[in-house]
């Protein structure tokens, strides 16, 4: 894409055109990400985001962006999360209640707990703690608030145990 189209393109048009889409719908978007030669579309929704809603998505970008000449030197992507890229907006944290989840402060802490509730400040969530009293190991359930403001990433805990 020529830095000309590039200015143009913005990702904020990307988002508006996106939003139009997902007007009357349960998807939301995640993140828009563009480069020079490519656009990056994340959209997700509560019961997962389908290979044919993506489809559509990208089918719809792609003809109101047609006119203005920019898939000649640019491709679009347009696809769901992967689980191991950070939660970023509200709907993905409201999603996960109920799963482990890592979240890094913005100071350089780490917690590491169940997600119990999501709003818009923040998060709560039930970490384990494990102390050692007298040879013993203690395991003690602590609940945190963090909110959006201090979160610099959270990232699901994937768990492979069967």
């Amino acid at each position: 894409m020529s830095p000309f189209l590039l200015g143009m393109i913005s990702k904020q048009r990307i988002e508006g055109i996106v939003n139009e889409f997902i007007t009357n719908s349960d998807l939301f978007l995640v993140e828009v990400r563009t480069g020079p030669s490519r656009i990056t579309v994340f959209v997700d929704k509560p019961s997962g985001v389908t290979l044919d809603e993506c489809a559509a998505l990208n089918r719809y970008i792609s003809n109101v962006l047609e006119p203005e000449g920019v898939w000649e030197s640019c491709e679009l992507e347009v696809s769901s999360p992967g689980m191991d890229q950070p939660l970023k907006v509200l709907p993905q944290y409201l999603r996960r209640i109920g799963r482990e989840i890592r979240v890094i402060t913005v100071d350089g802490s780490e917690h590491n707990g169940k997600l119990d509730a999501a709003d818009d400040e923040g998060i709560s969530l039930t970490e384990i703690i494990v102390e050692k009293e007298n040879k013993k190991r203690i395991r003690k359930e602590i609940a945190s608030r963090i909110s959006f403001s201090n979160i610099k990433e959270t990232k699901l805990k994937l768990s492979f145990k069967i």
